[in-house]
């Protein structure tokens, strides 16, 4: 059973949510933490997310785009988590938390933005072994779920270690825009290359000497330049020269 600070915080958010704005006691981040970066093939994974505000559709949106299945768990939701059910591309099961087993997810986010769920959903995470995102309070959680965009090919996360993710989804934008539009046509370039590399190059120490090679200060000027023609010249200079010596 719940307390009556349950109820009330539950209250307080809907509250929040069906104004279209963010309780400003939503998110705790009193406690410093640091998390080891790594990258998750998310595609088939169960996802639950508990909670249906404006936090949980970010959550959920991030987990459609890389192929999660993904439940959501709220007895209300915003108007675009609903949306998203009828297109049937989440389950909603429209009730509270009740503690019931969660070891079949992968994955659990909590943005509910009550303190007793996500330290039971934590607990839950030691015995059973999931990834847990506390969303509402980062502290718990195993992992985080970092601002992220792809340019071109390549992927780029920010991460406060749950301190701001407003902070986060700032850095986020602003490195959007100073990624230059030639790194993705580059970067294609360079995979084409590297099996070639590999058959001209016969040794691990003579391929990283390569690569230190090829990724200088001028290379990558003229990357920024969109003189990729001649970027790419420079770097089969140096296969022939790296593959003779090798």
């Amino acid at each position: 059973m719940y307390n009556l600070k349950y109820w009330y915080l539950v209250i307080r958010h809907h509250f929040f949510m069906n104004q279209g704005k963010r309780d400003p006691e939503f998110i705790d981040h009193s406690e410093e933490i640091f998390l080891y970066p790594v990258n998750l093939k998310a595609a088939g994974l169960r996802a639950l997310v508990i909670g249906g505000g404006h936090v949980a559709l970010r959550k959920v949106k991030k987990l459609i785009a890389e192929g999660a299945d993904v439940t959501i768990l709220a007895p209300e939701v915003v108007s675009d988590i609903e949306a998203l059910s009828e297109a049937k591309k989440v389950h909603w099961e429209k009730h509270l938390f009740r503690g019931d087993d969660l070891s079949s997810y992968g994955l659990i986010v909590t943005a509910c933005g009550v303190r007793e769920v996500a330290e039971a959903v934590q607990q839950a995470s030691k015995e059973s072994h999931f990834l847990y995102n506390a969303a509402d309070f980062p502290s718990l959680g195993n992992c985080s779920l970092p601002a992220a965009f792809d340019a071109g090919g390549i992927q780029i996360t920010v991460s406060t270690n749950g301190r701001s993710p407003a902070m986060a989804r700032y850095m986020k934008e602003w490195l959007s825009l100073k990624i230059p539009e030639g790194f993705g046509l580059w970067l294609d370039r360079v995979g084409k290359m590297r099996v070639e590399m590999k058959e001209r190059i016969s040794t691990s120490e003579a391929r990283e000497a390569f690569w230190r090679a090829v990724f200088t200060e001028d290379i990558m000027h003229l990357v920024m330049q969109g003189k990729l023609d001649e970027a790419e010249e420079c770097v089969r200079h140096a296969v022939g020269r790296f593959g003779a010596e090798s």
